[in-house]
């Protein structure tokens, strides 16, 4: 009986938790994945990192925890070839949540994207989280 009043009491204070919109804890990046495409979501589909000639659409995906209206991840993508950079992408949201969040960084080119290496630059708050790494063959 008490290990349901305690279970009762732990679910409920989530769910109260939630409708006012508190967080669990600090935002940060839990992962984040260069992909041929994301689901409805924003969730990883075909992970890779070597795509092949002619690729029009790259997609980096990003889970997160505890965002806020406050929060904003940006994405720079860079052509290391170059060292040029080829387009920043900002995402912010309406709601506090965790999970994908709708975030998902559709990197196209109408042409295809040019064969070399690539990185895409992830900063959550203006602060350099990770730098991932693919490329064009």
């Amino acid at each position: 009986m008490k290990t349901k009043i305690v279970i009762s009491t732990l679910i409920a204070a989530f769910v109260f938790a939630s409708f006012i919109g508190c967080t669990l804890g600090p935002v940060e990046i839990e992962e984040i994945t260069v992909c041929k495409n994301v689901d409805s979501s924003a969730k990883p589909i075909e992970p890779i990192d070597t795509f092949p000639s002619g690729t029009q659409a790259i997609y980096i995906s990003v889970k997160i925890n505890n965002m806020t209206p406050e929060d904003k991840i940006t994405a720079k993508l860079n052509y290391l070839e170059t060292g040029e950079e080829i387009s920043t992408t900002d995402v912010t949201t309406d709601k506090s949540g965790s999970g994908y969040m709708g975030v998902g960084f559709n990197l196209t080119n109408d042409q295809g994207f040019q064969s070399g290496r690539y990185n895409a630059m992830v900063y959550l708050n203006n602060e350099l989280i990770e730098t991932v790494e693919f490329s064009v063959e």
